[in-house]
């Protein structure tokens, strides 16, 4: 309860005055190894009035509660809205510290509602969410009906933190799991499972469910249980949780079991302009192709965006239509450190190692030291098995840093820049190249422009929400006509020397015959390849 002396007028207040007080008093080792992100009350109250009405009696479940916030601000805002008797509230929470504090909110909370005539029942768990509900992910619907409760309302901010294939809750939800899964996707495809007919949840979270192979099964599954309803993006990725220096691109969804013929974005800054959000309303299958493998959920957060998808959409074939393939640098310098050597040496067969640093905007540099990384790699029969025949290729980093106004950063390679036999490229970047063949230098020039281009970086934002580029994504991505390629191609090759701008006009110039996206780096310049 409060201290004496200091009064709340709202449960959600308090809540927030006793995660701050926690917060404070943990380690950010502990909150980490837990992920615990704790909601604010701004966002916690923009959650829960996201929620709409239904009966007079609701059961509410937050699965991972932390101190109880998200629910108070949504029942908060749901008896604004409608007369409610009696709230059924399930907390899971797993760190017994935690616990300690959401009791005193929890009693706080039931002390309010029942001056209001409310009565509460609140159950507090500490167990593991996913673990303790492993019934939900039965095929048996009448073994489910029968012992796993659900609710009119899930809401959470629930923890992020990847777990190992090993782990016993990724093998109770391998429904939801490809590759190495995040635990936040596991909450909220069981979550999806949980939900009465007429059900909703409201969960912030990261965007990089939305793409990516590794959430695949996820998105499979999640998509086939609830509608997403709302969404909500945040422009800025480092003030969501500042206090815990957190760089993430979250998201709000709220998704119903019912199924939804729109879907609303609201757009802010950060949290301070929540509710002054830009909202669009878009149809369902605008942003999501619910009938594809894939099911890639794109999020536009503005017009720009939205008909940039649109150009995209209308586009048929990607690159392996044009037997154009891509895929990931073989080279792991901690597998490979035997063969790895720093300085040139003539008496030894060398192979130029291809690293990250090496590739700029539209742009091969080599070498270019860096730190101590080595610009080479032994070319012998040991190491041809992490070897590339040296031939023409775009390089494209897999990672891009938090501070790059690209997503996409690419540069064209041509076998003559080192002409040697083999070439190394490292495993964080990804490479373009023609099976059983080669790529002609006009297509070469031609994919480095589109991948480099204002015009493929907006697109990818709408779908990708994090600083990696993986190669499946980038080989579902529809390309324009292999001729249009081509020609951008050749307009590049042409140019002596580039800025983005002229990247960008030509690029309008042969796909839209007009200028379609104004450019956002009109000062950046573009050599060609050049050796150092």
């Amino acid at each position: 309860m409060p201290k004496k002396g200091i009064t709340y007028k709202l449960p959600s207040e308090f809540a927030e005055k006793v995660e701050i007080d926690y917060a404070n008093l943990t380690t950010v080792k502990h909150k980490k190894e837990s992920g615990q992100f704790f909601t604010s009350k701004v966002i916690s109250d923009f959650m829960g009035n996201l929620a709409q009405p239904k009966s007079d009696i609701i059961s509410i479940l937050d699965p991972g509660c932390g101190t109880a916030i998200l629910c108070c601000s949504l029942i908060e805002k749901l008896i604004g809205k409608s007369k409610i008797k009696e709230i059924k509230l399930k907390l899971i929470e797993i760190d017994s510290k935690v616990i300690v504090e959401t009791k005193k909110v929890t009693d706080f909370l039931k002390e309010w509602l029942l001056k209001k005539g409310i009565s509460l029942n609140v159950v507090i768990e500490q167990k593991d969410f996913i673990l303790s509900n492993s019934g939900a992910f039965t095929k048996n619907t009448l073994f489910q009906d029968q012992l796993i409760e659900k609710y009119d309302y899930i809401i959470s901010n629930p923890p992020y933190f990847k777990i190992s294939k090993s782990d016993n809750r990724v093998q109770v939800a391998q429904e939801l799991v490809y590759g190495q899964p995040n635990i936040y996707s596991l909450f909220m495809g069981l979550s999806a499972k949980l939900l009465k007919p007429d059900g909703e949840l409201i969960f912030i979270v990261p965007r990089s469910f939305a793409a990516g192979n590794y959430f695949n099964a996820f998105r499979k599954s999640f998509f086939n249980d609830v509608s997403i309803s709302d969404i909500h993006i945040f422009k800025s990725r480092n003030k969501m949780f500042k206090n815990d220096n957190v760089l993430q691109e979250n998201i709000i969804i709220r998704a119903t079991e019912i199924t939804n013929s729109h879907i609303r974005v609201s757009v802010s800054e950060c949290v301070k302009d929540l509710h002054e959000s830009q909202i669009s309303e878009y149809k369902t299958k605008e942003l999501i192709d619910l009938n594809s493998v894939e099911k890639i959920l794109y999020i536009p957060s503005n017009n720009k965006e939205a008909e940039t998808i649109n150009v995209f959409r209308r586009w048929k074939d990607s690159l392996n239509g044009y037997n154009i393939q891509i895929s990931t640098g073989p080279v792991v310098a901690f597998r490979s450190k035997n063969y790895l050597i720093s300085d040139y040496i003539s008496n030894i067969k060398l192979a130029p190692l291809i690293w990250l640093h090496n590739v700029k905007e539209m742009e091969f540099v080599f070498p270019l030291n860096k730190g101590t990384k080595p610009s080479y790699i032994i070319d012998s029969e040991e190491s041809h098995n992490v070897l590339l025949k040296n031939k023409n290729y775009v390089l494209i980093r897999r990672f891009s840093s938090k501070d790059d106004k690209n997503r996409l950063v690419c540069s064209p390679y041509f076998a003559k820049s080192t002409g040697t036999e083999r070439i190394g490229i490292e495993n964080h970047l990804n490479y373009v190249y023609r099976p059983n063949g080669d790529l002609s230098e006009e297509e070469i020039w031609g994919i480095s422009a589109l991948f480099n281009s204002s015009l493929f970086d907006t697109y990818f934002r709408t779908f990708n929400g994090n600083t990696q580029v993986g190669a499946t994504e980038l080989k579902q991505i529809k390309m324009p006509p292999l001729e249009k390629i081509i020609l951008i191609g050749e307009k590049v090759k042409k140019s002596v020397q580039l800025q983005k701008a002229e990247i960008d006009n030509i690029i309008n110039e042969v796909l839209f015959e007009k200028l379609y996206v104004k450019n956002r780096r009109s000062t950046s310049d573009f050599a060609r390849v050049r050796i150092a």
